[in-house]
């Protein structure tokens, strides 16, 4: 935001220097990033007026000027432009003088005629002012003789306000006049806004609907005819200049002088190429276009809020006005518009079609209601001023609801409690008065009405800022903070997931964190089936990209794009955990919030351990993940486990269990299919498994339990058995714990085998059988007696002891 300094003298009476207000503004929290001077001015460059005015003898096309320079007798200037005229003052380049992309400037014979110095048009002195065919026309009272730069005013101020998005009041000169006025205690002077009217009304011409208000609160609108479309005066091309635009014509540059006093944006639309005399606010119709003023058609739908008349829409409501409503030099008539529009809608439309501006940032902001039909009034008089309009009777204005003033409540004492010192209830009175605040004391607190230019004030903690960069941070004394130290203790599920960090990490595992947005594609890389809940994803109204286009209900996707992406770079031997949440829907579209569970899922491929001298490596296979699985579940305590063959689509069909707790689902580990790692690009196998860590927090006992050692010793029998493959390991050890009557304490398979010395279809397996009671010693015959009936067991199981 560029602040002329000039121009904001004129609202308020300022004895600061540049320098001082743009110190204590930053101060007060309204950052100015730097001072700057607007133009340094051709030196040798003076305000000449033209005397007399003679054609060139020898051409036609020239003309021989004599401009009185301030001072001396008049210079002889030759000159081709036919806009001046005599008594007009104008730039004069004395010889000497070092005009942009013209180099020096030297007396020279011109068609037999010396022209002693140069009549300058606004494009020569390096300056976008008036005509670049003609001569740049001075104003009127300049003073003879004074150099460019004190009659233009180049070497005034430019304060460069680096605003944060919670300021939209100072986007306009007059909310940073209020800034000024409560550090510095001044008055705000307003501008002249009460045009003259005509006895025509604008009623009679004009209708006004809208359709759509909670997207456009307010919408005003006059008629202004008789309008003359020519340059605006001088010195309001300056101030545009100044503060960053462009000056175009003289309608033009009156709503954006009037968006620079006021921050509120206008649009100028040329009234008689509207058509049926009537305004439509309404949101844009599917296969509707409009050509916006820069040339672009854009197509329209229901997303977009539009100014339309009888026939379609001619302006994006709050973002860009249409070419076919454009103010030209033919433009007799204007209808001016002052509104408010809905800042999320207005952010949406700039941002979808890509055309931010100045009236688009400011209605994203937030505009002051107050101050609309003010507004309109200021651009109305200024039309009938400096285009020769005449404002015809009345406001129309649309306005349902009015905006009610907000109301804070603040506490003193609060106040004193947040900024660590005590100030005053009378100071802070004084302090939101100077913003434009109602103050009116209420007991042991301050109702407090906020001006509605600050839309950016809602809490009680909004008026303590305000009253602290008021006051002065400077003021504030430097404390070291006080409070009462807690104790900071885990809770249950971060115990838990610590835990799981600590034995899968010392598994070899790594942790790796995902986003929790994936790709649709992803989850039907993994030819889950309809009606699997894992389908039923989440989707984005906003997705960065369809890579993170919906919210995750699995870990898998995340796990195995993370393997891909390392195995493109060449790591081949991977150990991968991670734990995160997965989003449920209870049904789509959300008309709920989902339910939020969290998962433990681990990934491995290539060897374990990382190949090495000491330690032989093997394959990172099914049970490397499920040996890391079952680590975890002993160490939080978790028995009665079960791995029992089930399918999922996209595991192997015969490497793939689900994992049973205490009859209940807790996940699933397996071989992804063939098919499926085709689909990933992986050049070796890849084990997953998945868990569901609420369900593990509930069964686990985390507190350990201590056992005595034993006290009487253990017998131990090895038995092996040639069974079935349907025939798991599992069911095996559960039989021969079943048949052992309480006197087995552990069985370990040792041995599995599979060869030519054993039927095809089965495979041996071989168990370490400790038998032990913990209040005797077991005698032989028992044991051999237990050893029986376990054979007896595994053979009514299908299996065949091998002697």
């Amino acid at each position: 935001m560029r602040i002329a300094y000039s121009w904001l003298k004129e609202y308020i009476d300022l004895e600061l220097s540049p320098e001082e207000l743009a110190h204590r503004l930053t101060l007060g929290g309204v950052e100015v990033e730097t001072v700057e001077r607007f133009a340094a001015g051709p030196e040798r460059v003076v305000v000449g007026e033209i005397t007399t005015l003679e054609n060139h003898p020898r051409s036609s096309g020239l003309l021989i000027a004599g401009v009185d320079p301030g001072g001396g007798s008049p210079l002889r200037i030759v000159c081709g432009a036919r806009n001046i005229a005599v008594g007009q003052k104008v730039p004069l380049a004395l010889p000497g003088a070092v005009l942009p992309g013209k180099g020096r400037l030297e007396a020279l014979e011109i068609e037999g005629v010396l022209s002693e110095g140069m009549l300058c048009s606004g494009e020569e002195l390096g300056l976008e002012l008036g005509s670049p065919e003609g001569v740049l026309i001075l104003d009127p009272t300049s003073r003879r003789g004074v150099t460019l730069a004190e009659a233009l005013e180049l070497d005034d101020r430019i304060l460069i306000l680096e605003l944060t998005p919670n300021r939209a009041d100072c986007l306009g000169l007059l909310g940073l006049a209020y800034e000024v006025a409560a550090l510095t205690g001044d008055a705000v002077k307003h501008p002249p806004a009460a045009p003259a009217e005509t006895s025509g009304r604008a009623a009679d011409l004009l209708s006004v609907e809208v359709q759509e208000p909670a997207l456009c609160p307010r919408y005003t609108a006059r008629l202004i005819g008789s309008i003359t479309v020519a340059q605006s005066p001088l010195w309001m091309q300056l101030r545009l200049l100044k503060s960053g635009m462009r000056p175009i014509n003289n309608v033009v540059d009156i709503t954006n002088y009037v968006m620079w006093e006021y921050g509120q944006p206008l649009h100028a639309f040329d009234f008689n190429l509207t058509r049926g005399g009537e305004i439509i606010v309404r949101r844009g119709a599917p296969g509707e276009t409009l050509v916006t003023l820069d040339g672009n058609e854009r197509a329209l739908d229901e997303q977009a809020l539009v100014i339309a008349d009888a026939a379609g829409a001619v302006a994006l409501g709050g973002v860009m006005g249409g070419e076919s409503t454009e103010i030209n030099p033919a433009t007799r008539s204007v209808l001016l518009e002052a509104a408010l529009f809905d800042p999320i809608s207005t952010r949406r439309t700039a941002g979808r079609y890509n055309i931010p501006s100045e009236a688009s940032k400011r209605f994203e902001r937030g505009v002051n209601p107050g101050w609309v039909a003010e507004a309109s009034g200021r651009a109305a008089l200024l039309f009938s001023e400096l285009a020769g309009g005449e404002v015809l009777r009345g406001l129309l204005d649309c306005y349902p609801a009015p905006i009610p003033p907000r109301r804070v409540n603040v506490r003193p004492h609060r106040i004193s409690e947040v900024l660590g010192v005590t100030i005053p209830t009378e100071e802070v009175t004084a302090i939101l008065r100077r913003l434009g605040f109602t103050v009116n004391p209420e007991g042991r607190r301050l109702a407090i009405e906020v001006s509605p230019r600050r839309s950016d004030i809602s809490l009680e903690e909004d008026i303590i800022e305000e009253v602290a960069r008021l006051y002065g941070y400077d003021k504030i004394p430097s404390t070291l903070p006080r409070g009462e130290l807690l104790e900071s203790r885990e809770t249950l599920p971060e115990r838990l997931q610590g835990l799981a960090r600590e034995v899968l990490t010392a598994c070899g595992f790594n942790e790796i964190i995902t986003y929790s947005f994936i790709s649709p594609a992803a989850l039907r890389s993994l030819q889950l089936p309809e009606e699997d809940p894992r389908r039923e994803a989440i989707p984005l109204r906003n997705p960065l990209s369809e890579e993170q286009s919906a919210m995750r209900t699995s870990l898998v996707p995340g796990l195995l794009k993370t393997i891909r992406d390392n195995l493109y770079h060449r790591e081949m031997d991977q150990l991968l955990f991670e734990i995160g949440a997965v989003y449920l829907p209870r049904r789509l579209p959300l008309t709920e919030l989902p339910q939020e569970n969290l998962r433990l899922s681990l990934g491995a491929t290539g060897q374990a351990p990382a190949p090495n001298w000491h330690t032989a490596s093997g394959p990172a296979d099914f049970f490397v993940v499920k040996g890391a699985v079952e680590a975890l579940l002993n160490r939080l305590g978790i028995g009665g486990v079960e791995y029992d063959p089930a399918e999922q689509p996209f595991l192997h069909p015969a490497r793939a269990a689900v994992i049973i707790i205490g009859g209940e689902e807790a996940g699933f580990l397996g071989e992804l299919r063939p098919a499926v790692a085709d689909r990933w690009d992986y050049p070796q196998p890849v084990v997953i498994a998945e868990l569901d860590l609420e369900l593990l927090l509930e069964r686990a006992e985390l507190v350990p339990q201590a056992a005595p050692l034993p006290r009487y010793p253990a017998g131990l029998r090895d038995i092996a058995v040639v069974a079935p493959r349907s025939l798991s390991a599992a069911e095996l050890e559960r039989s021969i714990y079943e048949a052992g009557g309480g006197l087995v304490e552990t069985v370990v398979l040792f041995d599995l085998y599979e060869g030519a010395q054993i039927p095809k279809g089965k495979r041996s397996l071989a168990f370490t059988i400790t038998y032990r009671l913990v209040d005797r010693t077991l005698t032989e015959s028992e044991i051999n007696a237990a050893h029986r009936r376990i054979e007896a067991a595994l053979d009514r199981l299908g299996g065949e002891l091998r002697r």
